[in-house]
């Protein structure tokens, strides 16, 4: 039976990924929700094999059935992390439904908040105040020590990132950090509290840093919401640990 639920966890992850990438690529286009997608270079209607998540990438070859170009990765691997992520959730925290909620509700956050970046470089304001109120609620009532200790890491985090983008902007003459990026970190503080908001920024920061090595691009800005979906992870899901770690390394 355990088994059951993992299936249908994981299929309904795969299946909100999908959703969530309509989203973050219409949203900001101001383009309704309804209507099946087609494909961005010939226009052609997708099929509804097509739009099996995951799997219809697959068996097309990654190619658009009747141009035959392309199809965009970030499509299937965003389903997919939405799916691993829905999955891995449930086995953690299977016996507090409430948590596994906050952990499902900021996952959605990120995921559409990080298709919107990769594609636009724009993190739309109206996603931010969705899911602002439910992560406030859900944040009370499963707090992660006390109920206090979200809004003071969404404080916390709106802050710090307000000052690095001002230090930033004022150093380079330019934009060093979005306006959306700024305003997303006080969700992400609801969501860790403020013993792993700051973390997560060091997280978020040290893959940039490594993405910005490997690929050599170290002048152009790049989108920096998915190395911040990247850093809150790691915070929250092993971030005690690594902490732990450390400390013990001068104890």
């Amino acid at each position: 039976m355990d088994y059951f639920f993992y299936v249908y966890i994981f299929a309904l992850g795969l299946i909100l990924g999908s959703f969530y990438n309509v989203v973050g690529i219409r949203i900001p286009n101001k383009e309704s929700l309804l209507g099946r997608s087609s494909c961005p270079h010939c226009s052609r209607q997708l099929t509804a094999l097509d739009l099996i998540p995951f799997f219809g990438y697959i068996f097309l070859g990654g190619k658009c059935k009747s141009c035959k170009r392309p199809i965009s990765i970030k499509y299937p691997l965003m389903e997919l992390l939405t799916g691993l992520l829905f999955l891995v959730s449930f086995v953690i925290y299977r016996d507090n439904m409430i948590e596994y909620i906050v952990i499902v509700i900021f996952v959605s956050l990120m995921v559409i908040v990080s298709v919107s970046d990769l594609y636009y470089k724009i993190v739309p304001d109206i996603i931010l105040l969705i899911f602002f109120p439910a992560l406030v609620i859900l944040r009370i009532y499963s707090p992660i020590e006390h109920w206090y200790d979200g809004l003071i890491g969404g404080m916390l985090g709106f802050s710090f990132m307000y000052i690095i983008g001002i230090y930033g902007k004022k150093m380079f003459k330019k934009e060093a950090l979005g306006g959306g990026d700024i305003k997303l970190y006080f969700l992400v503080g609801l969501f860790l509290g403020y013993q792993n908001v700051f973390l997560s920024l060091f997280f978020a920061a040290f893959a940039g840093l490594v993405h910005a090595i490997v690929t050599g691009n170290r002048e152009r800005m790049v989108p920096f919401v998915p190395f911040i979906f990247f850093g809150s992870m790691v915070a929250y899901f092993v971030g005690d640990i690594l902490v732990d770690w450390y400390v013990g390394l001068f104890i």
